[in-house]
């Protein structure tokens, strides 16, 4: 029997691991494991909030791991937050629990399971404190030393020269012992109130992007779904799905046969939507996705002429006028250009962009309350996917 190299081991592991994640149902995403650690005070509760949503520090499911360690999460968001508890200045009352959490990370980070480890560690430092030290930052490089993504976030930021300073004494401290893989973010998790005006909130986005270049890859669709701050994320990714299909239906043989691509056409179109609406945050079942289809004329009126009739060019001109106009608003844009056989592949783009800008639209419009009621969602998803697509037909 030929054994195998660790190379090819690793290879393997990751094809391995990659098809899990391609065979993964449409409203399973992959769960990001994210710990929080700082002491008490720092806004973790508040920060978790800011970039999750839906009050993912208080109405998650937790369950206590350890004496020092809380679990916390969702079923309709794809991230499971450990939170650390007995982190103090006290030498004495921490150390115990640095052990416990230390031994539960790095049992984390050697588990066969990748979806089962740590991805990233959010370490919380108030910003007004002006203190990396003692046992706190004992406890930092302790958590570095197994391995894991690591950040440091200041909190409760407000924009002061201190902050600056703060940063980068911790940055060139990090420097001195070798720990310059470690990332330092500041952020201002709600919009603080002064006498005479308001700071608003700032770097929730720096940090989810920060998290995302340290996440593993198989692991990044799951955390930027589950994140509400960073709309440059989610469009990349919602973009690798558009071009999946796109990408599928230009090898697909019946994607490229009148009558039959219509069907072709249908089934992928439907996919795609569902998976960019979880992108959202937006579960959209089987029979939303059909109402959508079928009172936006998305399976008639403007797929059925161009997919049947070879000589129907109006289409082709459109998606090329709508690619071009995504890459000026910020889009990667990586899909080539089609061919006159290519019709589903065309069809899958246009749509999969005008959903996009619908999505994004409800969300800007819609409050994190009314962005639970599916029923609102899809009202507001139909209204905006109608007019959008009347003003394509119209050229505007």
């Amino acid at each position: 029997m030929k054994e195998f190299t660790n190379a090819e081991k690793r290879t393997w592991e990751e094809q391995s691991l990659y098809t899990r994640v391609d065979n993964l149902d449409s409203d399973e995403l992959p769960t990001a494991n994210i710990v929080l650690a700082g002491i008490t005070g720092t806004g973790k509760s508040t920060l978790i909030n800011a970039i999750f949503g839906s009050k993912l520090a208080k109405t998650g499911k937790g369950k206590p791991i350890t004496e020092h360690i809380g679990e916390y999460h969702s079923p309709e968001i794809p991230i499971r937050i450990w939170d650390t508890v007995g982190i103090e200045l006290d030498a004495e009352k921490t150390k115990k629990s640095i052990s416990d959490i230390k031994k539960v990370i790095a049992q984390k980070a050697l588990s066969k399971d990748q979806f089962d480890r740590i991805h990233a560690i959010w370490y919380c430092i108030h910003s007004g404190s002006n203190r990396y030290q003692g046992v706190e930052l004992e406890f930092i490089k302790s958590l570095h030393s197994v391995g894991v993504p690591f950040l440091i976030v200041l909190t409760q930021c407000i924009g002061r020269e201190e902050e600056v300073e703060f940063e980068e004494k911790i940055n060139e401290y990090n420097a001195s012992v070798g720990m310059t893989d470690i990332s330092t973010v500041r952020v201002c998790a709600e919009e603080f109130k002064l006498a005479n005006f308001v700071i608003p909130s700032f770097g929730l986005d720096y940090l989810v992007d920060a998290t995302i270049k340290k996440m593993p890859d198989y692991i990044k669709s799951g955390f930027t779904a589950a994140q509400r701050v960073n709309r440059n994320q989610k469009r990349e990714q919602c973009e690798a799905i558009i071009y999946d299909y796109v990408r599928a239906a230009k090898n697909g043989f019946w994607d490229k046969i009148p009558l039959i691509n219509i069907l072709c056409a249908n089934s992928k179109i439907k996919g795609m939507l569902i998976k960019i609406g979880i992108m959202y945050n937006t579960v959209l079942k089987d029979e939303n996705v059909d109402k959508i289809i079928k009172r936006c004329n998305i399976d008639f009126e403007n797929v059925f002429p161009a997919l049947l009739n070879p000589f129907v060019s109006e289409y082709s001109e459109k998606v090329n006028n709508l690619l071009s106009s995504k890459k000026k608003e910020g889009f990667e844009v990586k899909i080539d250009s089609f061919s006159k056989s290519e019709r589903v592949a065309r069809m899958i783009a246009f749509y999969g962009y005008t959903f996009i800008d619908s999505i994004e639209e409800v969300w800007e419009k819609l409050t994190e309350k009314q962005l639970q009621d599916i029923d609102m969602v899809v009202r507001e998803l139909m209204a905006i996917i109608n007019k959008k697509l009347d003003e394509r037909r119209k050229g505007r």
